[in-house]
């Protein structure tokens, strides 16, 4: 994991992963940085436990220390179709990395003891699915490798339980995964830990989910589907309102299926299909 981050992303390009700025002559690979971005804002603090180094919409890093001594270190990103992120733990243990490779997306769990690929092109096929069809969509594309318990084992980490709390806290600050997409795969991570763990975390009115207006509000004697957040608990900071969208429609049918590792256990392949 301790791969550098040294390098600043000193010109926005059209292309994502190319080698956007020098240092010393060497080039960045796919896996190596995050997409390319424009430039990052400063430092910011507050008493919530989070720590900005830098927050514009294409990406968010910085860190979260609660009072017991968990901390939780992010690097986030996201540009059209390209998702990075780089989640650090107590001691600064890998939790979960995701890099986009050329077409494919790759998902490393706990340092390497479980990985998983898909493709852009499936991800894409679910997508338009669910849009039509949003009930009983496939998780053929995806391709894990290793054991399976990682899965376990991540989600019962200390810090894991202070993930719905950190993603509240971006929330807070205007950090929602419609005006920042870099922050999106965070909030929908930790919004399965929320569901997993049984971690209950206070509601939030974002401006978009005060207007009170929705064209496919979900209907609450279909258990609220689609609406992002664990049952009917609405967490408004995910996609910016309270209203049905596509991306948490597909966590709710794998839930319906008895998709048990795509639903609860934290695979993070939620994060690909946006809001």
């Amino acid at each position: 994991m301790g791969r550098s981050r040294s390098l600043l992303f000193c010109v926005p390009v059209l292309a994502l992963f190319l080698a956007g700025c020098g240092d010393g002559g060497q080039t960045n690979s796919p896996t190596s940085q995050p997409p390319s971005t424009k430039g990052t804002g400063s430092i910011q603090t507050q008493d919530d436990g989070v720590t900005l180094s830098s927050s514009t919409p294409q990406r968010v890093t910085g860190s979260y220390a609660d009072h017991a001594g968990n901390t939780l270190t992010f690097d986030l990103a996201k540009v059209n179709d390209d998702v990075f992120v780089d989640l650090t733990g107590n001691a600064g243990r890998p939790i979960l990395r995701i890099e986009t490779n050329g077409d494919e997306y790759d998902f490393t769990y706990m340092g390497g003891g479980l990985t998983m690929r898909t493709t852009k092109q499936f991800v894409a096929q679910v997508r338009a699915e669910t849009q039509t069809q949003p009930d009983n969509l496939s998780t053929s594309g995806f391709a894990f490798s290793g054991d399976m318990h990682v899965l376990d084992d991540m989600i019962n980490l200390p810090e894991m339980k202070q993930l719905p709390v950190l993603s509240r806290a971006l929330g807070v600050r205007g950090l929602t995964g419609s005006d920042y997409p870099a922050v999106l795969a965070l909030h929908k991570t930790a919004q399965q830990a929320a569901q997993s763990l049984s971690v209950n975390v206070a509601k939030l009115d974002t401006p978009q989910s005060l207007n009170g207006y929705c064209q496919a509000y979900p209907n609450q004697s279909d258990d609220c589907y689609g609406m992002c957040g664990p049952d009917c608990t609405c967490w408004s900071w995910v996609c910016g309102d309270c209203c049905y969208h596509y991306g948490c429609a597909v966590h709710d049918s794998w839930c319906r299926d008895g998709e048990w590792y795509y639903c609860y256990n934290i695979t993070a392949v939620i994060a690909l299909f946006g809001c």
